[in-house]
Protein backbone atom coordinates (compact mmCIF):
# COMPACT_ATOMS: atom_id res chain seq x y z
CA UNK A 1 0.00 0.00 0.00
CA UNK A 2 1.27 3.45 -0.89
CA UNK A 3 0.38 6.72 0.75
CA UNK A 4 1.68 10.15 -0.14
CA UNK A 5 3.31 12.89 1.86
CA UNK A 6 4.63 16.25 0.83
CA UNK A 7 7.35 18.39 2.33
CA UNK A 8 6.97 22.02 1.19
CA UNK A 9 9.74 23.75 -0.75
CA UNK A 10 12.06 26.14 1.01
CA UNK A 11 12.62 29.57 -0.50
CA UNK A 12 15.47 31.84 0.50
CA UNK A 13 16.09 35.31 -0.87
CA UNK A 14 19.52 36.87 -0.91
CA UNK A 15 19.87 40.41 -2.26
CA UNK A 16 22.38 39.29 -4.89
CA UNK A 17 21.80 35.59 -5.45
CA UNK A 18 18.38 33.99 -5.04
CA UNK A 19 18.41 30.36 -4.01
CA UNK A 20 15.66 27.99 -5.04
CA UNK A 21 15.76 24.59 -3.34
CA UNK A 22 13.75 21.65 -4.53
CA UNK A 23 13.38 18.36 -2.63
CA UNK A 24 13.86 15.31 -4.83
CA UNK A 25 11.32 12.88 -6.18
CA UNK A 26 11.69 9.69 -4.15
CA UNK A 27 9.76 6.46 -3.86
CA UNK A 28 10.17 4.03 -0.98
CA UNK A 29 8.17 0.98 -0.02
CA UNK A 30 8.17 -1.81 2.51
CA UNK A 31 5.97 -4.70 3.56
CA UNK A 32 4.66 -2.65 6.49
CA UNK A 33 1.89 -0.26 5.58
CA UNK A 34 2.95 2.02 8.44
CA UNK A 35 6.33 2.57 6.82
CA UNK A 36 5.16 3.00 3.24
CA UNK A 37 5.77 6.50 1.95
CA UNK A 38 5.61 8.12 -1.50
CA UNK A 39 7.41 11.44 -1.22
CA UNK A 40 7.04 13.92 -4.03
CA UNK A 41 8.53 17.34 -4.62
CA UNK A 42 6.55 19.28 -7.17
CA UNK A 43 8.55 20.31 -10.21
CA UNK A 44 8.82 24.12 -10.38
CA UNK A 45 7.26 26.21 -13.14
CA UNK A 46 9.05 29.01 -14.95
CA UNK A 47 6.33 31.47 -15.99
CA UNK A 48 7.60 34.16 -18.35
CA UNK A 49 5.72 37.18 -19.63
CA UNK A 50 7.15 38.93 -22.69
CA UNK A 51 7.37 42.69 -23.05
CA UNK A 52 9.68 45.68 -23.15
CA UNK A 53 11.15 47.27 -20.01
CA UNK A 54 10.68 50.95 -19.24
CA UNK A 55 7.82 53.27 -18.37
CA UNK A 56 7.18 54.35 -21.94
CA UNK A 57 6.12 50.78 -22.85
CA UNK A 58 3.87 50.30 -19.83
CA UNK A 59 0.29 49.58 -20.84
CA UNK A 60 1.08 49.03 -24.52
CA UNK A 61 -0.26 46.11 -26.55
CA UNK A 62 3.16 44.48 -26.82
CA UNK A 63 3.47 44.38 -23.02
CA UNK A 64 0.42 42.33 -22.03
CA UNK A 65 2.76 39.45 -21.17
CA UNK A 66 4.34 41.65 -18.49
CA UNK A 67 0.87 42.58 -17.26
CA UNK A 68 -0.10 38.93 -16.79
CA UNK A 69 2.99 38.40 -14.64
CA UNK A 70 1.99 41.43 -12.55
CA UNK A 71 -1.49 39.97 -12.01
CA UNK A 72 -0.08 36.57 -11.04
CA UNK A 73 2.44 38.16 -8.68
CA UNK A 74 -0.32 40.17 -6.99
CA UNK A 75 -2.67 37.22 -6.62
CA UNK A 76 -0.05 34.79 -5.33
CA UNK A 77 1.85 37.27 -3.17
CA UNK A 78 5.09 37.01 -5.12
CA UNK A 79 7.59 39.87 -4.80
CA UNK A 80 9.19 40.81 -8.12
CA UNK A 81 12.34 42.20 -6.55
CA UNK A 82 15.38 40.42 -7.99
CA UNK A 83 17.33 40.82 -11.21
CA UNK A 84 18.84 37.59 -12.48
CA UNK A 85 19.83 36.37 -15.94
CA UNK A 86 18.72 39.66 -17.53
CA UNK A 87 15.22 39.32 -16.05
CA UNK A 88 13.18 40.73 -13.21
CA UNK A 89 12.09 37.67 -11.23
CA UNK A 90 10.05 36.65 -8.23
CA UNK A 91 9.99 33.28 -6.48
CA UNK A 92 6.95 31.88 -4.75
CA UNK A 93 4.32 29.19 -5.07
CA UNK A 94 0.79 28.50 -6.28
CA UNK A 95 -0.49 26.50 -3.35
CA UNK A 96 2.37 23.98 -2.90
CA UNK A 97 3.81 24.15 -6.42
CA UNK A 98 6.96 26.30 -6.71
CA UNK A 99 6.85 29.03 -9.35
CA UNK A 100 9.41 31.43 -10.76
CA UNK A 101 7.82 34.49 -12.38
CA UNK A 102 9.98 36.37 -14.86
CA UNK A 103 9.90 39.52 -16.98
CA UNK A 104 12.92 39.63 -19.33
CA UNK A 105 14.63 43.02 -19.34
CA UNK A 106 16.43 42.50 -22.64
CA UNK A 107 13.71 44.03 -24.84
CA UNK A 108 11.35 41.82 -26.75
CA UNK A 109 13.57 40.58 -29.55
CA UNK A 110 16.17 39.13 -27.15
CA UNK A 111 13.83 37.66 -24.53
CA UNK A 112 15.20 34.17 -25.11
CA UNK A 113 18.52 35.08 -23.51
CA UNK A 114 16.79 35.41 -20.14
CA UNK A 115 14.49 32.42 -20.58
CA UNK A 116 17.23 30.02 -21.65
CA UNK A 117 19.50 31.09 -18.80
CA UNK A 118 16.79 30.84 -16.12
CA UNK A 119 15.57 27.46 -17.36
CA UNK A 120 19.11 26.09 -17.23
CA UNK A 121 19.95 27.61 -13.85
CA UNK A 122 16.82 26.29 -12.13
CA UNK A 123 16.72 23.07 -14.17
CA UNK A 124 13.14 23.60 -15.28
CA UNK A 125 11.95 20.99 -17.79
CA UNK A 126 10.58 22.23 -21.10
CA UNK A 127 7.03 21.14 -20.25
CA UNK A 128 7.07 23.51 -17.24
CA UNK A 129 8.13 26.65 -19.08
CA UNK A 130 5.00 28.75 -19.67
CA UNK A 131 5.44 31.64 -22.09
CA UNK A 132 2.86 34.45 -22.07
CA UNK A 133 2.72 36.98 -24.90
CA UNK A 134 0.57 39.18 -27.14
CA UNK A 135 -1.03 37.67 -30.25
CA UNK A 136 -2.28 39.73 -33.19
CA UNK A 137 -3.93 36.66 -34.76
CA UNK A 138 -6.52 36.73 -31.95
CA UNK A 139 -9.10 39.48 -31.35
CA UNK A 140 -8.51 41.78 -28.42
CA UNK A 141 -9.05 39.99 -25.09
CA UNK A 142 -9.35 36.47 -26.51
CA UNK A 143 -6.97 33.92 -24.98
CA UNK A 144 -5.48 30.63 -26.08
CA UNK A 145 -3.61 28.17 -23.85
CA UNK A 146 -1.65 25.48 -25.70
CA UNK A 147 0.90 22.80 -24.75
CA UNK A 148 3.14 23.72 -27.69
CA UNK A 149 3.28 25.78 -30.87
CA UNK A 150 5.39 27.70 -33.34
CA UNK A 151 6.73 31.24 -33.28
CA UNK A 152 3.86 32.77 -35.25
CA UNK A 153 6.00 35.67 -36.56
CA UNK A 154 6.48 36.88 -32.98
CA UNK A 155 10.10 37.95 -32.50
CA UNK A 156 9.99 37.39 -28.75
CA UNK A 157 8.76 33.81 -29.16
CA UNK A 158 11.32 33.28 -31.92
CA UNK A 159 14.09 34.39 -29.56
CA UNK A 160 12.87 32.06 -26.81
CA UNK A 161 12.72 29.07 -29.14
CA UNK A 162 16.18 29.89 -30.43
CA UNK A 163 17.57 29.85 -26.91
CA UNK A 164 15.83 26.55 -26.17
CA UNK A 165 17.67 24.82 -29.03
CA UNK A 166 14.80 25.38 -31.41
CA UNK A 167 12.41 23.27 -29.36
CA UNK A 168 8.74 24.21 -29.41
CA UNK A 169 7.22 21.75 -26.94
CA UNK A 170 6.62 24.21 -24.13
CA UNK A 171 3.25 25.66 -23.03
CA UNK A 172 2.21 29.12 -24.07
CA UNK A 173 -0.63 31.49 -23.24
CA UNK A 174 -1.45 33.85 -26.09
CA UNK A 175 -3.32 37.08 -25.31
CA UNK A 176 -5.21 38.51 -28.26
CA UNK A 177 -4.58 42.18 -29.11
CA UNK A 178 -6.17 42.26 -32.58
CA UNK A 179 -4.76 43.55 -35.86
CA UNK A 180 -3.70 47.08 -36.84
CA UNK A 181 -6.63 49.00 -38.32
CA UNK A 182 -6.43 50.03 -41.97
CA UNK A 183 -2.89 50.79 -43.11
CA UNK A 184 -1.52 51.47 -39.64
CA UNK A 185 2.12 50.46 -39.17
CA UNK A 186 2.42 47.24 -37.20
CA UNK A 187 5.19 48.52 -34.92
CA UNK A 188 3.19 51.64 -34.12
CA UNK A 189 0.18 49.46 -33.33
CA UNK A 190 2.14 47.19 -30.99
CA UNK A 191 3.55 50.15 -29.08
CA UNK A 192 0.18 51.86 -28.82
CA UNK A 193 -1.90 51.86 -25.64
CA UNK A 194 -5.38 50.36 -25.54
CA UNK A 195 -8.59 52.32 -25.92
CA UNK A 196 -10.87 52.39 -22.86
CA UNK A 197 -13.03 49.59 -24.28
CA UNK A 198 -10.00 47.52 -25.26
CA UNK A 199 -8.50 48.12 -21.82
CA UNK A 200 -11.61 46.70 -20.16
CA UNK A 201 -11.45 43.62 -22.40
CA UNK A 202 -7.77 43.10 -21.60
CA UNK A 203 -8.31 43.48 -17.84
CA UNK A 204 -11.03 40.83 -17.98
CA UNK A 205 -8.76 38.58 -20.03
CA UNK A 206 -5.93 38.96 -17.52
CA UNK A 207 -8.20 37.82 -14.71
CA UNK A 208 -9.43 34.84 -16.73
CA UNK A 209 -5.91 34.01 -17.85
CA UNK A 210 -4.48 34.10 -14.35
CA UNK A 211 -7.05 31.54 -13.21
CA UNK A 212 -6.19 29.33 -16.20
CA UNK A 213 -2.49 29.57 -15.32
CA UNK A 214 -3.26 28.47 -11.76
CA UNK A 215 -5.21 25.49 -13.07
CA UNK A 216 -2.40 24.55 -15.43
CA UNK A 217 0.24 24.71 -12.71
CA UNK A 218 -1.82 22.61 -10.30
CA UNK A 219 -3.39 20.09 -12.67
CA UNK A 220 -1.77 20.31 -16.11
CA UNK A 221 -3.73 20.31 -19.35
CA UNK A 222 -6.89 18.77 -17.92
CA UNK A 223 -10.59 19.07 -18.81
CA UNK A 224 -10.83 22.43 -17.09
CA UNK A 225 -8.21 23.84 -19.47
CA UNK A 226 -10.15 22.35 -22.37
CA UNK A 227 -13.27 24.14 -21.13
CA UNK A 228 -11.31 27.37 -20.78
CA UNK A 229 -10.17 27.14 -24.40
CA UNK A 230 -13.72 26.33 -25.49
CA UNK A 231 -15.02 29.49 -23.81
CA UNK A 232 -12.30 31.48 -25.56
CA UNK A 233 -13.28 29.96 -28.90
CA UNK A 234 -16.85 31.05 -28.23
CA UNK A 235 -15.61 34.60 -27.59
CA UNK A 236 -13.70 34.42 -30.87
CA UNK A 237 -16.80 33.23 -32.71
CA UNK A 238 -18.89 36.10 -31.28
CA UNK A 239 -16.30 38.65 -32.44
CA UNK A 240 -16.21 37.12 -35.92
CA UNK A 241 -20.00 37.16 -36.14
CA UNK A 242 -20.08 40.86 -35.26
CA UNK A 243 -17.55 41.60 -37.98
Amino acid sequence: MFCSTYTPSIYHFHPEKPVFWRPRFRVSSSTSSENDRFKVEYTPWLIVGLGNPGNKYHGTRHNVGFEMIDVLARKEGVLMNTIQSKALIGIGAIEEVPILLAKPQTYMNFSGEAVGSLAAHYRVPLRHILLIYDEMALPNGVLRLQPKGGQGYHNGVKSVMGNLDGRRNFPRLSIGIGNPPGNMDMRAFLLQKFSSLERKQIDEALEQGSEAVKTLVLHGFNQEISRFNLVQKYKLHRVQMKN
